[in-house]
């Protein structure tokens, strides 16, 4: 239950903060509006200048895949960077292997577009995985999740869910 609470509250943030860097294909607008959170499904995939002209899943699945590991990439990248800020390192630690396992799968979606949709289905669906560790690691400790790290994980796991739906398409 605190998940989801967690996780709208990162779409709300997302959708407030994240501002459309493109205006997207009518084929990523459609694509968008069948999602649960049309806004934040659009903000997501419009940092990658190729939303205003894709017109086909298997290319908007190449296009969310990449943007996936990108930014899972980066959001390790702003753990390691910034461990020794929090008191809790054990936590952040778990969180770093949690997002790389998150990063993979997103990377193994990506190879298996053309070879294998069903897998690249099920590895886009499991990439959340990584985001709901992390969060449980603080639940568990009895630790509130800094705001920081949770809008991080609330990214991957919207990802992993429009991920896992264009890869349902191919």
């Amino acid at each position: 239950m605190a998940f989801a609470r967690t996780f709208l509250f990162t779409i709300v943030i997302i959708t407030l903060l994240h501002p459309f860097d493109a205006v997207p294909s009518k084929f990523v607008k459609d694509f968008c509006g069948g999602q649960n959170n049309p806004h934040a499904c659009l903000s997501a995939i419009t940092p990658d200048p190729k939303s205003t002209t894709v017109s086909n899943y298997h290319d908007l699945a190449l296009i969310i895949f990449k943007l996936a590991v990108s930014n899972t990439t980066n959001s390790r990248n702003f753990l390691i960077s910034s461990k020794g800020k929090y008191k809790y390192p054990r936590l952040i630690n778990g969180c770093i292997n949690a997002f790389r396992y998150s990063r993979n799968s997103f990377n193994s979606a990506f190879g298996e577009v053309d070879e294998d949709p069903q897998t690249c289905s099920y590895d886009a669906f499991v990439a959340k995985d990584g985001a709901e560790e992390c969060e449980s690691y603080f639940k568990h400790a009895g630790i509130k999740i800094p705001p920081e790290i949770s809008i991080r994980a609330g990214y991957i796991v919207l990802y992993s869910v429009i991920g896992q739906n264009v890869a349902d398409h191919l």
